[in-house]
Protein backbone atom coordinates (compact mmCIF):
# COMPACT_ATOMS: atom_id res chain seq x y z
CA UNK A 1 0.00 0.00 0.00
CA UNK A 2 1.40 3.29 -0.75
CA UNK A 3 2.72 4.91 2.11
CA UNK A 4 0.28 8.34 1.69
CA UNK A 5 -2.81 6.75 1.51
CA UNK A 6 -1.80 4.32 4.47
CA UNK A 7 -0.85 7.63 6.77
CA UNK A 8 -4.70 8.75 5.52
CA UNK A 9 -6.29 5.65 7.43
CA UNK A 10 -4.10 6.48 10.18
CA UNK A 11 -5.19 9.84 10.13
CA UNK A 12 -9.12 8.77 10.04
CA UNK A 13 -8.71 6.53 12.99
CA UNK A 14 -6.41 9.11 15.14
CA UNK A 15 -9.43 11.69 14.36
CA UNK A 16 -12.22 9.35 15.69
CA UNK A 17 -10.07 7.78 18.63
CA UNK A 18 -9.50 11.32 19.83
CA UNK A 19 -12.40 13.33 18.84
CA UNK A 20 -14.91 10.44 17.89
CA UNK A 21 -16.94 10.60 21.61
CA UNK A 22 -16.98 14.50 21.38
CA UNK A 23 -18.31 14.84 18.05
CA UNK A 24 -20.96 12.57 19.24
CA UNK A 25 -21.92 14.28 22.46
CA UNK A 26 -22.01 17.96 20.59
CA UNK A 27 -24.48 16.58 18.21
CA UNK A 28 -26.28 14.97 21.55
CA UNK A 29 -26.00 18.11 23.24
CA UNK A 30 -27.38 19.97 20.14
CA UNK A 31 -30.58 17.24 20.10
CA UNK A 32 -31.10 17.33 23.58
CA UNK A 33 -31.32 21.23 24.16
CA UNK A 34 -33.71 21.30 20.95
CA UNK A 35 -35.97 18.40 21.70
CA UNK A 36 -35.34 17.71 25.17
CA UNK A 37 -34.58 13.77 24.30
CA UNK A 38 -32.28 12.67 27.14
CA UNK A 39 -32.29 9.12 26.42
CA UNK A 40 -31.00 10.11 23.11
CA UNK A 41 -27.65 11.25 24.95
CA UNK A 42 -26.97 8.14 27.09
CA UNK A 43 -27.92 5.88 24.03
CA UNK A 44 -25.91 7.59 21.33
CA UNK A 45 -23.19 7.92 23.64
CA UNK A 46 -22.91 4.49 24.41
CA UNK A 47 -23.72 2.63 21.00
CA UNK A 48 -20.31 4.71 20.11
CA UNK A 49 -18.76 3.43 22.63
CA UNK A 50 -19.94 -0.50 21.64
CA UNK A 51 -18.80 0.36 18.05
CA UNK A 52 -15.45 1.81 19.37
CA UNK A 53 -14.86 -1.41 21.47
CA UNK A 54 -15.97 -3.47 18.53
CA UNK A 55 -14.01 -1.82 16.09
CA UNK A 56 -10.95 -2.54 18.31
CA UNK A 57 -11.39 -6.20 18.85
CA UNK A 58 -12.08 -6.76 15.34
CA UNK A 59 -9.30 -5.18 13.50
CA UNK A 60 -6.92 -6.70 15.66
CA UNK A 61 -8.62 -10.00 15.35
CA UNK A 62 -8.24 -9.92 11.38
CA UNK A 63 -4.70 -8.97 11.73
CA UNK A 64 -3.94 -11.58 13.31
CA UNK A 65 -5.93 -14.00 10.43
CA UNK A 66 -8.93 -15.09 12.49
CA UNK A 67 -11.60 -16.40 10.16
CA UNK A 68 -14.43 -15.86 12.64
CA UNK A 69 -13.53 -12.30 12.76
CA UNK A 70 -14.34 -12.41 9.44
CA UNK A 71 -18.22 -13.91 10.18
CA UNK A 72 -18.20 -11.18 12.78
CA UNK A 73 -16.99 -8.32 10.83
CA UNK A 74 -18.94 -8.86 7.91
CA UNK A 75 -22.19 -8.53 10.56
CA UNK A 76 -20.81 -5.80 11.97
CA UNK A 77 -20.54 -3.83 8.91
CA UNK A 78 -23.59 -4.97 7.74
CA UNK A 79 -25.77 -3.52 10.35
CA UNK A 80 -23.77 -0.47 11.31
CA UNK A 81 -23.22 0.80 7.62
CA UNK A 82 -23.31 4.55 8.51
CA UNK A 83 -21.00 3.91 11.34
CA UNK A 84 -17.23 5.65 11.09
CA UNK A 85 -16.47 2.49 13.37
CA UNK A 86 -17.90 -0.08 10.96
CA UNK A 87 -16.26 1.38 8.36
CA UNK A 88 -12.89 1.12 9.24
CA UNK A 89 -13.78 -2.17 9.99
CA UNK A 90 -14.79 -2.67 6.61
CA UNK A 91 -11.19 -1.44 4.97
CA UNK A 92 -9.59 -3.67 7.14
CA UNK A 93 -11.88 -6.53 5.96
CA UNK A 94 -11.27 -5.48 2.35
CA UNK A 95 -7.43 -5.74 2.71
CA UNK A 96 -7.78 -9.24 4.54
CA UNK A 97 -10.68 -10.43 1.67
CA UNK A 98 -8.46 -9.05 -1.25
CA UNK A 99 -5.31 -10.63 0.27
CA UNK A 100 -6.90 -14.02 -0.18
CA UNK A 101 -8.45 -13.70 -3.55
CA UNK A 102 -11.72 -12.95 -2.12
CA UNK A 103 -12.25 -9.96 -4.35
CA UNK A 104 -16.46 -10.39 -4.47
CA UNK A 105 -16.28 -9.53 -0.54
CA UNK A 106 -13.50 -7.21 -0.95
CA UNK A 107 -16.07 -5.39 -3.34
CA UNK A 108 -19.37 -5.75 -1.43
CA UNK A 109 -17.76 -4.14 1.85
CA UNK A 110 -15.85 -1.02 -0.22
CA UNK A 111 -18.92 -0.14 -1.59
CA UNK A 112 -20.80 -0.19 1.08
CA UNK A 113 -19.00 2.46 2.82
CA UNK A 114 -18.37 4.89 -0.80
CA UNK A 115 -22.61 4.38 -0.59
CA UNK A 116 -23.17 4.84 3.26
CA UNK A 117 -20.39 7.23 4.71
CA UNK A 118 -20.36 11.51 4.89
CA UNK A 119 -16.97 11.98 4.88
CA UNK A 120 -15.41 12.98 2.21
CA UNK A 121 -12.22 11.26 2.53
CA UNK A 122 -13.36 8.27 3.85
CA UNK A 123 -15.29 8.08 0.22
CA UNK A 124 -11.96 8.77 -1.67
CA UNK A 125 -10.18 6.21 0.44
CA UNK A 126 -12.82 3.94 -0.32
CA UNK A 127 -13.62 4.63 -3.79
CA UNK A 128 -9.73 4.22 -4.74
CA UNK A 129 -9.55 0.83 -3.04
CA UNK A 130 -12.43 -0.34 -4.80
CA UNK A 131 -11.66 0.53 -8.21
CA UNK A 132 -8.09 -1.52 -7.68
CA UNK A 133 -10.54 -4.47 -6.91
CA UNK A 134 -12.49 -4.13 -9.93
CA UNK A 135 -9.70 -3.08 -11.88
CA UNK A 136 -8.57 -7.13 -10.76
CA UNK A 137 -11.83 -7.85 -11.58
CA UNK A 138 -11.29 -6.67 -15.30
CA UNK A 139 -14.73 -4.45 -14.46
CA UNK A 140 -12.54 -1.33 -16.31
CA UNK A 141 -15.23 1.00 -17.23
CA UNK A 142 -16.79 0.92 -13.49
CA UNK A 143 -13.39 1.38 -11.64
CA UNK A 144 -12.96 4.51 -14.14
CA UNK A 145 -15.76 5.81 -12.98
CA UNK A 146 -15.05 5.83 -9.54
CA UNK A 147 -11.78 7.54 -9.76
CA UNK A 148 -12.69 10.39 -12.41
CA UNK A 149 -15.10 11.67 -10.10
CA UNK A 150 -14.24 14.50 -7.86
CA UNK A 151 -12.16 13.76 -4.66
CA UNK A 152 -10.27 15.42 -2.62
CA UNK A 153 -6.72 16.67 -3.30
CA UNK A 154 -5.01 14.64 -1.19
CA UNK A 155 -6.68 11.24 -3.13
CA UNK A 156 -6.04 12.95 -6.53
CA UNK A 157 -2.58 11.65 -7.74
CA UNK A 158 -4.04 8.44 -6.51
CA UNK A 159 -6.82 8.47 -8.84
CA UNK A 160 -5.30 10.06 -12.02
CA UNK A 161 -2.38 7.33 -11.74
CA UNK A 162 -5.09 4.58 -11.44
CA UNK A 163 -7.04 6.24 -14.47
CA UNK A 164 -3.84 6.06 -16.55
CA UNK A 165 -3.43 2.05 -15.88
CA UNK A 166 -7.46 1.54 -16.89
CA UNK A 167 -6.96 3.65 -19.97
CA UNK A 168 -3.60 2.01 -20.95
CA UNK A 169 -5.04 -1.05 -20.76
CA UNK A 170 -8.06 -0.15 -22.52
CA UNK A 171 -5.62 1.03 -25.17
CA UNK A 172 -5.86 4.74 -25.10
CA UNK A 173 -2.48 5.58 -24.90
CA UNK A 174 -2.59 9.37 -25.09
CA UNK A 175 -5.62 10.11 -22.62
CA UNK A 176 -3.26 7.25 -20.22
CA UNK A 177 -0.07 9.21 -20.79
CA UNK A 178 -2.44 12.62 -19.70
CA UNK A 179 -3.65 10.66 -16.96
CA UNK A 180 0.30 9.63 -15.62
CA UNK A 181 1.55 13.39 -15.91
CA UNK A 182 -1.37 15.03 -13.62
CA UNK A 183 -0.42 11.93 -10.83
CA UNK A 184 3.20 13.18 -11.68
CA UNK A 185 1.87 16.97 -10.73
CA UNK A 186 -0.25 15.71 -7.91
CA UNK A 187 2.62 14.08 -5.80
CA UNK A 188 6.27 13.81 -5.54
CA UNK A 189 5.93 10.17 -3.68
CA UNK A 190 4.37 8.73 -6.58
CA UNK A 191 7.27 9.88 -9.44
CA UNK A 192 9.35 6.81 -9.92
CA UNK A 193 6.43 4.58 -10.60
CA UNK A 194 5.13 6.99 -12.43
CA UNK A 195 7.97 7.77 -14.92
CA UNK A 196 8.13 3.90 -15.13
CA UNK A 197 4.78 3.94 -17.03
CA UNK A 198 5.43 6.59 -18.72
CA UNK A 199 8.29 5.71 -20.77
CA UNK A 200 6.61 2.72 -21.05
CA UNK A 201 4.00 4.48 -23.13
CA UNK A 202 6.50 6.33 -24.56
CA UNK A 203 7.83 3.45 -26.35
CA UNK A 204 4.47 2.11 -27.49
Amino acid sequence: MDNTEEQQVERLKEFWKEHGKGIVAGVVIGFGLFYGWRYYDQHTLETQERASANYQQLTTELSEGSENAVLEAQEFVSENPENIYAQLVALELAKHATERTDLATAVTVLQSVVDNTDDENMSALASIRLARVLIAQEQLDTALSLVQKPLPEAFAGFAAELEGDILAEQGNTAEARAAYERALQAGESLTPALQMKLNSLAKS
